[in-house]
């Protein structure tokens, strides 16, 4: 069984909260979401570099991810952890979102530029489309997460509404890429919300009822 929770073992072999994450509790989402962007963005290149380094050695060696034909990832921006070196591998094959204002997000698999769309995020404009439904993997970024799997992104929705389908089936995984500080204690999620099923961050790879023989955990 993975532990829900990261930490280390008490005398009783239950896991114990690691307390070395910022203690935000009962916060609103807009309060989370400052304090996280702020700490983010204070990060410096080779923080974020050293800290996305760990981060996709995790990935890589999840068996899940090994095994997965197609995977969903993201360009990153203002201090998240930067999947990018995945998309040099030559398997599983990965593609990227492009975002339309207010539309669920369009996932490609590049192969020709791109351009900056309405966040200022690059993204391909051209490549072949994938269905969501598609996926084995998805790496989602996130401003937040609680050990839950409940996760906060920038606000617009945009993955809620691609994987709402995730709420009726267990696939594909839904993996939340983090830095340690984004991993808070309790989030309330909303009715719309759907939860990744991993946490993989540069200190452990922590989940929700995923099986260790399918997704291994890392050394916290």
């Amino acid at each position: 069984m993975v532990p829900t929770r990261p930490g280390r073992p008490g005398s009783s072999g239950r896991w114990q909260s690691d307390r070395r994450s910022d203690s935000i509790r009962a916060m609103d989402h807009d309060e989370i979401r400052r304090r996280m962007l702020d700490r983010r963005r204070s990060l410096t290149p080779e923080a974020v570099a050293q800290a996305s380094a760990l981060v996709v050695e995790r990935v890589r060696i999840l068996s899940g991810y090994i095994d997965a034909a197609l995977v969903a990832s993201y360009m990153s921006r203002d201090g998240e952890i930067d999947p990018a070196e995945l998309l040099r591998e030559k398997s599983p094959k990965v593609a990227l979102p492009v975002t339309r204002t207010e539309e669920p997000l369009r996932f490609v698999i590049p192969d020709g530029p791109f351009e900056l769309g309405p966040f200022g995020i690059r993204q391909p404009t051209t490549g072949r489309v994938v269905q969501p439904t598609e996926f084995e993997v998805v790496l989602v970024p996130l401003v937040a997460v609680d050990w839950s799997g409940n996760r906060l992104g920038h606000g617009a929705g945009y993955y809620d509404r691609t994987f709402a389908f995730r709420r009726d089936r267990d696939h594909p995984v839904l993996i939340g890429l983090a830095h340690r500080f984004q991993v808070v204690e309790s989030i309330e999620p909303s009715p719309w919300d759907v939860p990744v099923d991993l946490i993989v961050t540069e200190t452990g790879i922590f989940g929700r009822g995923i099986a260790p023989s399918a997704f291994p955990m890392g050394e916290d």
